[in-house]
């Protein structure tokens, strides 16, 4: 994304309409689910926000947000949102915990071994059963890289790299 929908960062996904007052059922995506508060102007759409609302009520349902909106009453209204995405304005780097980054700050960073060598780039962040997994794309393929201490040693937003101490043969392909 670019110009101003860059400050804003998909947190969840409009499952379905919920009931017939125009509320919906929303998949949260988001590390920081209490963000999303009463009178929260949130965007909806596919790529960036391309419509403004403002949270009414929110609530927690079976996993997901049920959330009732300013101005959107009837089943009818929400029926065609399934699928769009509901994005939040992006927090202030100042405000987000230590060594925590968003995926789209991590996505094209390229990675490099300690000794300077370069090992490829990062094509996503992905939740796996350990926790984060860096995704890169190495001369070998691609690699499922742990985001955590010690194989990730340092990132630098201004450089655009992220160092790591892989395990011998990660990158080798042996590893797998």
């Amino acid at each position: 994304m670019s110009g101003p929908e860059a400050d804003w960062l998909a947190v969840g996904r409009v499952r379905r309409p919920h009931g017939i007052h125009g509320e919906i059922t929303v998949e949260i995506v988001s590390d920081f689910p209490e963000r999303l508060a009463v009178g929260t102007e949130i965007g909806l759409g596919e790529e960036a926000p391309t419509l403004r609302v403002t949270v009414q009520h929110v609530r927690r349902h079976k996993g997901d947000w049920l959330l009732s909106l300013e101005d959107v009453h009837t089943r009818e209204d929400v029926e065609g949102w399934r699928g769009l995405w509901v994005f939040l304005p992006a927090q202030e780097r100042s405000s987000l915990p230590e060594r925590y980054y968003y995926e789209h700050e991590l996505i094209g960073c390229r990675c490099v071994a300690t000794d300077g060598t370069g090992l490829g780039e990062v094509t996503a962040l992905e939740d796996g059963p350990g926790g984060a997994l860096l995704k890169v794309a190495a001369t070998a393929g691609e690699v499922l890289v742990p985001f955590r201490s010690p194989i990730v040693v340092r990132v630098d937003l201004e450089a655009r790299t992220v160092e790591l101490d892989p395990p011998r043969g990660l990158f080798d392909g042996d590893a797998l």
